[in-house]
């Protein structure tokens, strides 16, 4: 397994300008709250049990354990490039130049071509998740959050994101409550597009791939 989480220089935190001091712009950045990728351990404490079943050993972890693991999951992505296979230093110089996060990000290289993108902050997770589509050398870079049911034996993801254009939809049901009804017939509504003006209207959804 490879994880890379920081390159000097090309992960450091932007400086903040002359202007963005007098104006106030940097605040949003820096009020973000950072996930430390680098520093996700979790302190075990004493409560961990260990043991044996049927002469194997055995280890449970208490709920606090799990949930703080899971926790640590939270701005974390599963991607993988389809018909491809892309080494690690290729993939992380690739969706850099790609995604241009404003923080660092680390690369986790699991199985099966699968690799886990956990992210510093918020607003880079969610833009690599809503926008796109991405692709590397032309073949297309798969983009899920990482749940709990995830199975990098697969040779496919179980999920993708995509955008449901909704041509003809008559403009008084250009509503959030309606246009998340209709999305979650296909998937949960991630994200909305009211920007009717440019063609882009439509709904962001996850969608199950059917074997």
């Amino acid at each position: 397994m490879d994880c890379d989480s920081s390159d000097p220089s090309n992960h450091h935190i932007p400086p903040i300008s002359y202007k963005d001091k007098l104006t106030g712009t940097h605040d949003s950045v820096l009020d973000e709250d950072l996930f430390a990728i680098d520093d996700d351990d979790i302190d075990l404490l004493e409560d961990v049990h260990f043991g044996e079943i049927d002469g194997i050993p055995s280890i449970r972890f208490p709920d606090r354990v799990q949930s703080m693991a899971l926790k640590s999951m939270d701005l974390t992505l599963v991607v993988k490039v389809l018909g491809r296979r892309v080494g690690f230093n290729t993939l992380h110089n690739r969706i850099f130049n790609i995604w241009k996060p404003s923080y660092p990000l680390k690369l986790i290289d699991i199985e099966n071509d699968y690799y886990l993108v956990k992210f510093s902050t918020r607003s880079d997770y969610l833009k690599v998740l809503t926008e796109g589509p991405w692709t590397i050398f032309g073949h297309y870079l798969t983009v899920e959050p990482w749940s709990v049911d995830f199975n990098p034996a697969q040779s496919h993801p179980s999920r993708n994101m995509a955008w449901v254009r909704l041509p003809g939809l008559p403009i008084t049901c250009y509503k959030r409550s309606i246009l998340e009804a209709i999305g979650s017939r296909i998937g949960s509504v991630v994200k909305l597009d009211f920007q009717t003006d440019n063609v882009r209207e439509g709904a962001l959804c996850p969608y199950d791939n059917q074997d």
